[in-house]
């Protein structure tokens, strides 16, 4: 590779980065909805997380286990800015 092959290589990597940050910055100011299928132990530490680092909102749960899907619902609801109660489902295919 000669000089010249790589000042070109190197400029089309810096539009293509330039590109890349438009669309994220476009869809960081949307606000999504989210729903979680398992509110176990990673259900319950990532959610919160994603609540605090995205602008989302949850809008559906689904777990087999009722309590652990009324205390997931608990604490989603405390957390998200709007303090609604998100949906709950014991059976994934409902949550269409």
């Amino acid at each position: 590779m000669n000089r010249r092959e790589f000042l070109q290589a190197g400029a089309a990597g810096l539009a293509l980065s330039t590109i890349g940050r438009n669309y994220a910055a476009e869809f960081a100011d949307t606000k999504k909805r989210v729903g979680l299928i398992g509110c176990g132990w990673y259900g319950k530490c990532d959610l919160p997380r994603l609540i605090q680092v995205a602008p989302v909102e949850v809008v559906s749960l689904c777990d087999v286990d009722k309590q652990r899907l009324a205390n997931a619902a608990d604490i989603v609801a405390s957390r998200q800015l709007s303090k609604k109660k998100p949906r709950t489902y014991a059976d994934y295919r409902r949550m269409l």
